[in-house]
C-alpha cells in the first residue's frame, strides 16, 4: 500500500504547469516555468546549487521525463535548460550516481539513468536550447553539442576532464567536438583535459553568443541568460505565423538526420566506457586522485 502511495506522490508532481510560475517538477532535481507570448516554452532549471548542479541518476531521471512530456505535449515548441546558482553543471555527480552496481554485476551504463538520458537528449524532436549559465564539466559540456542553439554568460567556462578519471568520450563527444572544431582544437577539450572559456567556446563553436550582463543567479529572473534566450526564440521564431509547426519541422530536418549515427556512437562509447568501469580502471583513477576525500572532490 505505501508504494502505491509513493508512486501516487511521485506521479502527482510530475505534471508540467499550466501557468508561468517557477515550480518543481518530478523527484524535486529541476525546477520548471513556462514563458513566451504563448507559453510554449519551458525553461527547466537544473536544481541542485548546493552540489553545483552536479548530475545524480535522479536528475537525470527528471530530465528524460521533463523532455518526454514536452515532446508528447502540443502545448510546447521549446525547452531552455539552464542551471540554478552560479554554476551550470558540475558534471556527474560520483557520489549520488552510478559509479558501480551495488550487487557487484557488470555496469550497463545504456541501461541505467545516465545512459536514458543521454538518449532520450539525442531522440528530443523539439527545440532544444541551452543557456550555460556559469561553470560546465562533463556531461555539462557533452550535452552542449546536441543542442539547437548555446548561449554562454562570461562566466561560463567549458571542461571535460576525462583523461584524469581513465573515461572515454561521451555523449558523441568523440565525433561531435570534432565535427564542431576540429582535431586539433577537440583534442584539446578531449585529451589534455583544457579547461576554456566563454570566449574561446565561441571562438570553437561551441556556443553562438556570449552574451554579457546577466548577474543573476536566478534562472527565472527577467534579465537571467534563460528568459533572455527564451525571448529571442519566441520573438525571432515562434511569434512568426506558424512558428512552432515550422521549428519543429527544422528540428526534425536539421537534427534528425544526424540522429540514427548519434545514437550509434553513444552506444559504442558506452560500451567502452563500461568496459573501463567493469575493468576497475576508474575506480583505481578514483582512487588516485583521491575523489572521495571530500565533498567537493566528488563531481566530474
Amino acid at each position: 500500500m505505501m508504494d502505491v502511495l509513493l508512486t501516487l506522490m511521485l506521479q502527482s508532481t510530475m505534471v508540467l504547469p499550466q501557468s508561468s510560475l517557477p515550480t518543481s517538477y518530478g523527484r524535486g532535481n529541476i525546477r520548471v516555468c513556462r514563458c513566451g507570448s504563448k507559453a510554449s516554452i519551458l525553461i527547466v532549471a537544473l536544481g541542485r546549487p548546493k552540489v553545483k548542479n552536479a548530475f545524480s541518476d535522479d536528475l537525470y531521471l527528471d530530465l528524460v521525463d521533463v523532455m518526454t512530456d514536452v515532446a508528447s505535449d502540443s502545448s510546447f515548441s521549446a525547452i531552455v535548460l539552464t542551471g540554478m546558482g552560479s554554476y551550470f553543471s558540475s558534471g556527474a555527480d560520483l557520489k549520488g550516481g552510478s559509479m558501480m552496481n551495488e550487487d557487484g554485476s557488470a555496469r550497463d551504463t545504456l541501461n541505467i539513468p545516465p545512459g536514458r538520458f543521454m538518449m532520450a537528449l539525442i531522440e528530443f524532436p523539439k527545440i532544444l536550447a541551452v543557456a550555460v549559465n556559469g561553470p560546465a564539466v562533463g556531461i555539462g559540456v557533452t550535452l552542449l553539442m546536441h543542442c539547437d542553439l548555446c548561449f554562454c554568460t562570461e562566466k561560463a567556462t567549458l571542461w571535460a576532464p576525462f583523461t584524469r578519471l581513465a573515461l572515454v568520450p561521451e555523449l558523441c563527444s568523440s565525433a561531435t567536438f570534432i565535427e564542431s572544431m576540429g582535431l586539433s582544437k577537440a583534442n584539446e577539450l578531449l585529451l589534455l583535459g583544457k579547461k576554456i572559456d566563454a570566449d574561446t567556446a565561441l571562438q570553437w563553436n561551441i556556443c553562438s553568443q556570449v552574451v554579457r550582463g546577466t548577474n543573476t543567479t536566478e534562472p527565472f529572473d527577467d534579465n537571467s541568460l534563460a528568459k533572455r534566450m527564451a525571448r529571442e526564440i519566441d520573438e525571432r521564431l515562434l511569434q512568426l505565423p506558424l512558428g512552432d509547426r515550422t521549428g519543429e519541422i527544422f528540428v526534425r530536418l536539421v537534427r534528425g538526420q544526424r540522429q540514427a549515427r548519434m545514437q550509434h556512437l553513444c552506444r559504442t562509447e558506452l560500451v567502452k566506457l563500461d568496459e573501463r568501469f567493469n575493468g576497475g580502471e576508474v575506480l583505481e583513477a578514483t582512487m588516485q586522485l583521491g575523489m572521495f576525500k571530500n565533498d567537493r572532490q566528488s563531481r566530474l
